[in-house]
């Protein structure tokens, strides 16, 4: 697995598939070679399905003799051809279940002398649950997936730039595309969650292929360099002022920018390195300390490379530069032997912080000490527990905390706020609760309590 898959909740291939391919827009079908059972696992994804199609998901329909005969191969060449001729996509998407790879089905090859034969574009994946994979490790399988079915145009690519795997906000997008034009550089592509089929199929078209790691799309690069001869850089999540600064940088070396890109980045930069300084200050003045932060990895299942940049760390340097103390906190089995991989897991990614299992939402409480740390930055529904430990909760969505330079005061006013939005500490005098004893336990309804002396209700 990946680096970071241990931080991360793991997922069936198939199923992380189809929740990912439910949400793509455009003329794309999804054949799933499988029994109907297993295809049956597509209501339980959740979420609308986008089809610009009759239908966007058709499954071959084994059944337990064809499976067992060898006849699934016959079957799904011809599930192509009727896929082909019924809906006329613009890809053939095929994904295989367990039962196909037990029994040894070559899909890639049925697939591939089709799409010859054919002279269409189908691409297909071994998928399943037999044996689980990280989140990162699915986008990656299938964003190179989708890759393949792309081929270049012949158009001038050396300053056109592909930016893979992290979901931008409008204002957030707004600024890459500026940012990326100060450097001479063109985004041609954003390859997201949210991005289209006719997008991905534009993915041949660029000379650099910018993403977010460490290690996150190994297999999607290694096809940029070795089909496409496309530079790549992994580069980390543009969160906090050092943040977007190795970002930045690590895209200037890759696109053999002469000049220093930071200066080049001043006019956001600045701003940004001024509201770090006042930020640092005033807590440090409210605190009396340093601030001290419990960060929270592992809880939230997601296909979202951003979010899985988190799960790697990539939010840290956010705190790191405000000169915060972080502890981590990691959702997993606390057994010796995870504990040891997890702490693999960190030495790889170059982090020594302190860090502590826990193995279900209502154990973290057990792992913390009220007054501890001055903000929990994690999953909202860990709010309950956090409120427990009079622990403000600062959520990690991609809602609150945004990317680049001009998203940084932003964010250290949110962090502000909820340092100082503790319960008890706005509300001290009234801090004593009342003893479990002295409340009541029995339900009753208002006309129950409500009702004269010696009237019952019926």
């Amino acid at each position: 697995m990946y680096p970071g898959a241990l931080l991360a909740q793991e997922a069936c291939s198939y199923q992380a598939c189809t929740e990912l391919l439910l949400r793509m827009r455009g003329k794309l079908a999804v054949l799933i070679h499988s029994d109907r059972d297993c295809s049956n696992v597509l209501p339980k994804t959740g979420g609308r399905v986008h089809r610009e199609l009759p239908y966007k998901f058709v499954c071959t329909n084994l059944r337990e003799d064809e499976l067992v005969s060898g006849h699934g191969g016959a079957k799904l060449r011809r599930a192509i051809e009727v896929v082909h001729e019924a809906m006329q996509p613009d890809l053939i998407v095929v994904l295989s279940t367990c039962p196909t790879v037990m029994i040894g089905d070559n899909l890639k090859h049925v697939a591939k002398k089709a799409a010859r034969d054919l002279g269409i574009r189908v691409e297909a994946e071994i998928t399943h649950g037999l044996r689980p994979v990280s989140p990162a490790e699915v986008v990656d399988t299938l964003y190179c997936l989708l890759a393949r079915a792309a081929q270049p145009s012949g158009a001038d690519v050396r300053r056109r730039v592909a930016l893979v795997g992290v979901e931008l906000r409008d204002e957030e997008r707004t600024e890459m595309f500026a940012q990326f034009k100060t450097l001479g550089l063109d985004l041609h592509v954003v390859l997201n969650g949210s991005a289209a089929l006719d997008v991905f199929l534009r993915a041949a078209d660029v000379g650099l292929v910018v993403h977010p790691g460490p290690n996150m799309l190994v297999a999607y690069a290694r096809h940029a360099r070795e089909v496409w001869q496309q530079a790549t850089a992994e580069v980390p999540l543009p969160c906090g002022v050092r943040g977007c600064d190795r970002f930045w940088s690590a895209v200037a070396e890759s696109s053999g920018y002469q000049g220093d890109p930071l200066a080049a980045m001043a006019v956001d930069r600045e701003p940004a390195l001024a509201a770090v300084e006042a930020t640092r200050k005033r807590l440090f003045e409210r605190l009396g300390r340093p601030l001290r932060v419990a960060y929270n990895i592992g809880s939230v299942r997601s296909f979202d490379l951003r979010r899985l940049a988190l799960e790697e760390l990539g939010d840290v340097p956010m705190f790191e530069e405000l000169g915060a103390a972080i502890a981590l906190f990691i959702q997993g089995p606390q057994d010796d032997d995870n504990r040891q991989r997890t702490a693999k897991v960190l030495r790889d990614l170059g982090v020594d912080l302190p860090f502590a299992l826990f193995r279900a939402p209502n154990s973290l409480q057990g792992l913390i000490t009220p007054g501890e740390f001055d903000v929990f930055y994690g999953a909202e529904f860990l709010r309950d527990q956090t409120s427990q430990l009079n622990l403000p909760l600062l959520h990690h969505h991609a809602e609150v905390i945004g990317l680049g330079y001009r998203a940084v005061a932003r964010n250290l006013a949110r962090l502000e706020a909820a340092v100082g939005s503790s319960f008890y500490r706005t509300f001290a005098p009234h801090r004593a609760p009342g003893q479990d004893a002295d409340v009541p336990r029995a339900l009753a309804r208002p006309s129950d309590i409500l009702a004269p002396a010696g009237t019952a209700h019926v």
